[in-house]
This record gives structure tokens, C-alpha cells and sequence, in this order.
């Protein structure tokens, strides 16, 4: 049985709220211009996405690796430094910096460490994953129908969308103290199991769902997975009804996430790379509008990585 935190949180590393907004220096951050000169010195190296032909960007990226550790959880690199670069180019150089990171997880059945977010003209109403529709609204973290989720998770914008789309991030502490404030009674249910649907990508004999608590409290640090499809799907895929107190927990954490002070949005444009702490940061976006062509249309590439030391 996990132990649960007890007390509100006011380590605004920890607990934040949209005023972190006026702060962007805690989590907006660029590579030195010398870093940049020498990645331009050796692009013929690019194409092998080969970490250990890039050493000098250990240090930069390291530091930026403990504002996900023990800073507000997430970091945003600057794309406007990689201007000089190709788009296929800037995929390979966040290949880099997330190997450096720690070691990248296949994400799906069809072994793929790199997946591409873009709408596929699909919707979560009728069973698409989030990452194929232009729909917004719906903060979660990644990969909870997993037993073990990735620590972090990393997004590169190769297109922004002609209109909205605006990726959003939240505090897992944050609503974890909103919801104490509220009803500390409804947190017993969060920290108790859930069934998630693993949405079909399970091999033959597998259980089609994971069974885990929403939050999880060990070692002094708070845990939180969440997608409420997933869960609403995992009763149903497990033949189950969720009972009167879940409903009542699962709506007060949809409530709290839709609190638009609690978020910090941004806008992420071409060249821009988010990385965040996938244990303590939820991230969603507004629904969208894109291009009629398809060269332009919004297009962002998503990378799930184990962190080596274990956080």
C-alpha cells in the first residue's frame, strides 16, 4: 500500500500555477552560441544520431535534465537557435538530445521510438488515440495504461497549426493541493487502484488493461498518471462500472485540470523541443485548426525516455 501525502505543498518548484508564466526563466533555455557552432561544425555527423559524436552538449544538457528533476518539472529549447538547421536536421539533433537524456522506449507495437503527433482525422469519441485528432482539453500524462510509464517525455515542433493548438502544462502537486483544499476525503479513491485500457496494443495472454492508483506517493516524491479515456474505457474493456466515490474523484480531477490558472501555456513554434518530468507534469493543448496543405500541416515528433538514474 503506498503512503500519501498528507500536507499542502508550497515548494513553487513543486506546486505552481499560470504566474510561472512571468518567469520564464525557470523553464525557457537555450544552447550557448558555441554549442550551436560546434553542432553546425559536425552536422555531416547528424545523420547517425550518435550521442557520443556530440560529448560537448553533455554538460548544457544536463543541467537542463535537473529543472525536470528538481526544478518546475519541464524545459522548453528555444528553437529560434536552429535556424541554420533543416527541419530533417532538427529531428536528428533532438534524436541526440534525447538519447542524452537517458534511453529511449519503444512506444508502440510497431517498435517505434519516434512517433509523429499529427491529425489523422480521427477522434478520442470513437476510439482514436489523442496524439491522431486536432481535439483539445484533455490534460494527462503519457502512457498510463503502462505499469512502467516513462519518466520523461519529449516533444520537437517541426510544424506549429495555422490556428490554436497551444500546448498546455500542469502540476500533479498542484491539483493534488486543489483537491485536498476542496474534499482531502476524495484523495482515498485517487490513490487506489483504476483500470487503464491499453487501447489493444497488448500481446496475446496479456491483461488488455494495467490496474494502478491515479496518484502514488513514495520516497518523498508524488506520482500521477491520468487519462480519463483510458480509464472510462478500461471499465468497459474489464466489464466493470466505476463506482459513486471514483465518478465523484475522476470529475473533481477534470475540474481542477480545467482551472486555467492553474496551467502554463505555450506556443510551441518550429525548432521548439519540450522536455517534461512525465511522473509530475501533466501537458495537454486547445483543439486546433491546420493547413489545407500537408507540407504545413501541425506536426510534432514525441519521444519517451527512461531517465538512467532512476528519479
Amino acid at each position: 500500500m503506498n503512503t500519501k501525502l498528507t500536507r499542502i505543498i508550497n515548494d513553487l518548484n513543486l506546486s505552481w500555477n499560470k504566474s510561472l508564466s512571468n518567469s520564464q526563466n525557470n523553464f525557457f533555455v537555450s544552447l550557448t552560441s558555441s554549442t550551436i557552432n560546434k553542432i553546425l561544425q559536425n552536422r555531416s555527423q547528424l545523420p547517425a544520431e550518435e550521442p557520443s559524436k556530440f560529448e560537448f552538449l553533455k554538460h548544457e544538457i544536463f543541467k537542463f535534465k535537473e529543472i525536470m528533476i528538481s526544478g518546475c518539472g519541464f524545459f522548453i529549447i528555444d528553437g529560434n537557435e536552429f535556424n541554420d538547421f533543416s527541419k530533417k536536421e532538427l529531428e536528428q539533433i533532438f534524436s541526440i538530445i534525447s538519447q542524452l537524456l537517458g534511453e529511449l522506449y519503444v512506444q508502440n507495437i510497431k517498435n517505434e521510438k519516434f512517433v509523429i503527433i499529427q491529425d489523422e482525422g480521427k477522434s478520442m469519441k470513437t476510439g482514436g488515440r489523442y496524439h491522431q485528432t486536432k481535439e483539445g482539453g484533455s490534460f494527462h500524462t503519457d502512457s498510463p495504461q503502462w505499469i512502467d510509464v516513462p519518466d520523461f517525455v519529449g516533444l520537437l515542433c517541426i510544424n506549429p497549426a495555422k490556428e490554436g493548438g497551444i500546448n498546455k502544462f500542469l502540476s500533479a502537486y498542484s491539483i493534488h493541493n486543489e483537491i485536498s483544499k476542496k474534499n482531502p476525503l476524495l484523495l482515498n479513491s485517487l490513490y487506489s487502484n483504476f483500470y487503464f485500457d491499453k487501447r489493444g496494443e497488448h500481446k496475446d495472454g496479456e491483461s488488455p488493461t494495467v490496474f494502478a492508483p491515479i496518484f502514488s506517493y513514495n520516497n518523498n516524491e508524488l506520482h500521477f498518471r491520468y487519462l480519463r479515456n483510458y480509464i472510462d474505457d478500461g471499465y468497459k474493456t474489464q466489464n466493470k462500472c466505476l463506482t459513486d466515490d471514483q465518478i465523484k474523484s475522476l470529475n473533481t480531477v477534470d475540474e481542477v485540470t480545467q482551472n486555467d490558472r492553474l496551467s502554463v501555456d505555450y506556443a510551441m513554434k518550429t525548432g521548439d523541443m519540450v522536455f517534461f518530468n512525465n511522473h509530475r507534469i501533466l501537458h495537454g493543448r486547445s483543439s486546433f485548426e491546420d493547413f489545407d496543405d500537408e507540407n504545413l500541416k501541425r506536426k510534432l515528433v514525441r519521444v519517451w525516455i527512461k531517465n538512467r538514474n532512476q528519479i
